[in-house]
């Protein structure tokens, strides 16, 4: 008769590392993302106060969306790297998982208040997962070439 030793543990471990990922990823997002907001909102408080005196500066509100697309962006791209970090197992998958998530959720306060979806809100729709799993699948490569030890094969002549 086997012994403890001989079970296998570790399907349950990934699942638990992969539930700790999906949750850590989708929430230092959404804190990230709280955090953006907050910077933004001190941001345009003072861009609008500045405008006031210097009406020439009034140009530079068409590159907020371009600005907010690029920070979400990096925030779901530092999401995706965190939640790979905490499972290194389906990272993909995991990270489609925290993607997915959170640009639901941005998209729920339009919804619930009544508003029509808008080609921005399916852009940061596309923009979470893409960007979640890009950041996951770079942590993934970078790790491989650290214990690998030897650069990335080009294409390129030597």
């Amino acid at each position: 008769m086997p012994g403890p030793e001989t079970k296998n543990w570790g399907t349950s471990d990934h699942f638990m590392n992969s539930i700790k990922a999906i949750f850590g990823g989708f929430f230092a997002i959404i804190f990230m993302g709280l955090l953006a907001q907050l910077i933004f909102l001190f941001i345009g408080v003072g861009y609008f106060a500045l405008v006031k005196v210097f009406p020439s500066l009034s140009f530079l509100v068409e590159t907020t969306t371009v600005l907010l697309f690029a920070v979400t962006a990096v925030i779901a791209f530092l999401g995706g790297i965190l939640s790979a970090n905490l499972a290194p197992k389906a990272v993909a998958i995991n990270c489609l998982l925290v993607g997915s998530m959170v640009g639901t959720l941005t998209l729920v306060p339009s919804l619930i208040s009544g508003y029509d979806i808008t080609l921005n809100g399916v852009l940061f729709l596309m923009v979470f997962p893409l960007a979640t799993v890009t950041g996951g699948l770079y942590w993934k490569k970078k790790q491989q070439l650290d214990s690998d030890g030897t650069p990335a094969v080009t294409n390129s002549p030597q």
